[in-house]
């Protein structure tokens, strides 16, 4: 099962378009989802670990997989 962690900032302007994507995916599939403040001291931590520089970015078994907002259909290929 993927995990796909998304990680996100209170004062980005796209985060909640991301949100909706990967939140509607998980009604209908099956992964584990995470979302994560990068503001907070774990999100700082896993920002720095996998050099992110800009948000959304999403996270998927370990690896970055989309910086900005996914299509549906991009992030629904990405967890198959």
């Amino acid at each position: 099962m993927p995990k796909v962690v998304l990680l996100y900032a209170s004062w980005c302007h796209n985060c909640p378009k991301a949100e909706k994507i990967w939140r509607d995916l998980k009604e209908e599939h099956d992964f584990e989802y995470e979302e994560i403040d990068v503001e907070s001291d774990e999100g700082q931590k896993i920002a720095q670990e996998y050099s992110v520089m800009a948000v959304p970015t999403t996270v998927i078994d370990g690896e970055v997989a989309f910086i900005g907002i996914p299509s549906k259909d991009e992030a629904l290929e990405s967890i198959k």
